[in-house]
Formats: C-alpha cells, structure tokens, sequence
C-alpha cells in the first residue's frame, strides 16, 4: 500500500512489479492484493494494461485499516497471559497495563494515514527498502522523489 500511494499515479502497477521492488513472493503478495481488493483499498484491473491502484485517497486509510483488513484484530481483543476470558471481571495480572498499551497503539494507529507514511518516506523519515537488483529502481524511486 505505502509502495502504491507513494507512486501518486493512477496508472496500474502489476503486482510482479511491486513483489521485485520489494523482495515480496509474489504469491504470497497476489494473497495480500487480492485482501486489500475485498476491503476496497486497491482495484483491480485486469487486462495488458493491468494492475492495482489505490481505491482510496491515501489520506482516507489508516494504517489500523490495513493491518485490520490483513490480519484482523484479534491481538487488540485478546490476552497477553492466558488464553481464556480476560476483562475487568476477570482480569490476569497483567490486565490494566495491557488495556492502556492495546489502547494506545490503536490510537497511534488510527491516528496515522497511508499518506502520513508516504510524506515521511519523502521528506527521509521512513525508509521503504527496495531490492537493489529491481530493474525499474531508478524509474520508481524517480516517481516517489527519492534518491
């Protein structure tokens, strides 16, 4: 998502793109694409002009959006202790601090769009690694106004 919003094109990039840019299996990343298709983050399109492109505008999804539609959100309602019932009726030890990070990081990751990440990539906050024998290095780090 962060390699597609950075682009800031709406021409389609192929998912074996994205997969050799990033060093991505590219089996594994048609799962994720295909995810992201369902939750109405990308749209597909098929055909020789093909590929995915953002749904969305990148400052419209959170980052707490994309981890919830890939992994869902089972590790914001679960506990760190045990694997049974854990609420204020029945606290682990570890139950108040446990609310107070969960909640915490929810925050921080409601609070922070795709776009946040792009203009932090840009301005050398973040680092996006790519793989140094990707052929179309030059030309995407050029579209991203990277170095």
């Amino acid at each position: 998502m962060i390699f597609i919003a950075s682009l800031n094109t709406d021409e389609p990039i192929l998912a074996k793109q994205i997969a050799g840019a990033l060093s991505i299996p590219k089996e594994f990343l048609n799962k994720v694409m295909q995810i992201l298709v369902k939750a109405g983050f990308l749209h597909s399109i098929k055909g020789p002009a093909g590929g995915f492109v953002l749904a969305k505008d990148p400052k419209e999804i959170t980052i707490f959006d994309i981890i919830k539609a890939i992994d869902g959100t089972d590790w914001f309602d679960s506990c760190i202790l045990r694997v049974g019932p854990c609420d204020s009726q029945n606290p682990c030890a570890l139950h108040d601090y446990w609310i107070k990070i969960k909640n915490q990081v929810r925050a921080l990751l409601d609070h922070e769009s795709l776009a946040d990440l792009v203009k932090d990539m840009r301005n050398g906050k973040r680092v996006l690694q790519f793989a140094e024998d990707f052929i179309l290095l030059k030309k995407f780090k050029t579209q991203m106004g990277l170095n």
